[in-house]
């Protein structure tokens, strides 16, 4: 009798796992995170919903399909009055919301399941699929794709040069990614043409730094950003002119990892007493020290609706499309970090009272054999600075330094004179 019932047990779990293991194409990978905004609980979240499943279909498809699709998408799947045909709605997690319903002006986030089997079946029926024939010369580039919306742009980053990284090297890498700063300030040109723009870009960037800060992530406050641009602008033309853009150049002095540059348009209409606006947001990340760019995100958003005034309603949509694409942004920009950073971090090396050029030659060499790359930017009698790439922190160089140095007759007595953020600045006494 108890052997009878142990098989009932084992037969009827084993029957329960296998009427709820996943399909194919259900799995915890299509799981997505998506927000939408609306003037009702059940728009705002249906909105969400759609957002999510835009997102799956750039999965399967890839983004420069689903933006070139994009009407069509609109028409065939996301205007659908029945976004639960297409998500699993019992598996739907509230991540975020705020607004008001005496508003009319509510904004959600969430995480659900995507029905990925239906979504494809439903591009499959109208022929849209990714265009894997397209010529790579036929491609937008990333300044012209973020023209469009909606669109997400990868940059154009050669394979690493230097893959072979250590176990150690890859912890550190990963250490670094995880603990990046973040910089992120509005393009001056964006200023340009639209009413209160100074007013109304600053609230996308308070938007931007808010979703980082509730992520984790060290951000530079932009009240820093203004200051230091105010203050010194001019030591930065006599410093370095026009080689490095003036938010590069105020993202190096403020230690950030990554800088992201807003640039952002907004239209607005006023009908009935009532104020609407919608806007265009695209961020552009890079890495600071070089300036590469890591990537570039748009989104567009749906109408937004204020009864105080128009430049209310426009901050409400910048506000809109900047939370739904800095969630791209933060990925995209970790990941290609840690694609660039297998070449190392670019630190700047300054050597004065330098020795005659057949030690610095030595001393050249020698280092070559423990970073990634060094190459001399410029000499002179007073000093030497070179650019170095080294997978490790700035204290992990300087000890580097001073045991190469130890190596190379006439450096031994080289000593540490500052140390700020990415530059090193060493005295060789001579």
């Amino acid at each position: 009798m108890r052997t009878t019932t142990l098989v009932l047990i084992v037969a009827s779990l084993l029957s329960m796992g296998c009427a709820s293991a996943p399909q194919a194409g259900t799995g915890v990978d299509d799981y997505y995170v998506g927000a939408g905004r609306g003037e009702s609980l059940g728009e705002a979240i249906n909105a969400a919903k759609m957002d999510a499943v835009r997102k799956a279909v750039v999965d399967l498809i890839g983004a420069e399909a689903e933006a070139a699709r994009a009407h069509e998408l609109e028409d065939v799947l996301y205007s659908t009055r029945n976004p639960n045909a297409f998500v699993y709605n019992e598996t739907m997690e509230t991540l975020h919301r705020d607004g008001s319903l005496i508003d009319g002006d509510l904004r959600y986030e969430i995480r659900i399941r995507v029905n990925v089997p239906a979504v494809r079946r439903t591009l499959e029926a109208h022929g849209i699929g990714a265009d894997s024939a397209r010529p790579a010369a036929a491609r937008p580039s990333a300044d012209a794709a973020a023209e469009r919306p909606g669109t997400e742009v990868l940059a154009e980053i050669p394979a690493p040069e230097y893959a072979d990284v250590t176990p150690a090297e890859r912890r550190f890498i990963s250490r670094y990614v995880d603990t990046m700063t973040y910089m992120v300030y509005f393009a001056d040109r964006a200023v340009d043409g639209m009413p209160d723009g100074e007013f109304i870009l600053r609230s996308a960037v308070n938007q931007a730094n808010g979703y980082l800060v509730s992520r984790g992530h060290l951000v530079v406050d932009a009240s820093q950003v203004e200051q230091l641009k105010r203050d010194q602008e001019l030591v930065y033309e006599e410093q370095v002119g026009r080689e490095l853009s003036l938010l590069q150049w105020v993202a190096r002095r403020l230690n950030a990892d990554v800088y992201i540059e807003l640039d952002a348009r907004t239209s607005a209409r006023t009908s009935g007493g009532s104020h609407y606006a919608t806007a265009d947001v695209t961020l552009n990340m890079y890495e600071t020290s070089t300036g590469q760019i890591l990537g570039s995100v748009n989104r567009r958003s749906q109408e937004s609706f204020s009864r105080t005034s128009q430049a209310d309603a426009a901050v409400n949509a910048l506000q809109s499309s900047v939370y739904q694409a800095m969630p791209r942004a933060v990925e995209m920009s970790e990941r290609q970090m840690e694609r660039m950073l297998t070449r190392g971090i670019r630190y700047e090396l300054v050597l004065q009272r330098p020795p005659d050029a057949r030690t610095l030659s030595r001393f050249r060499t020698a280092m070559q054999e423990e970073v990634r790359a060094i190459a001399t930017v410029s000499q002179s009698p007073q000093e030497v600075l070179y650019e170095v790439f080294h997978v490790g922190s700035s204290d992990d160089l300087v000890d580097l330094v001073f045991v190469v140095s130890d190596r190379v007759a006439g450096l031994e007595s080289l000593d540490l004179v500052i140390s700020r953020g990415r530059s090193l600045t060493f005295d060789a006494g001579y």
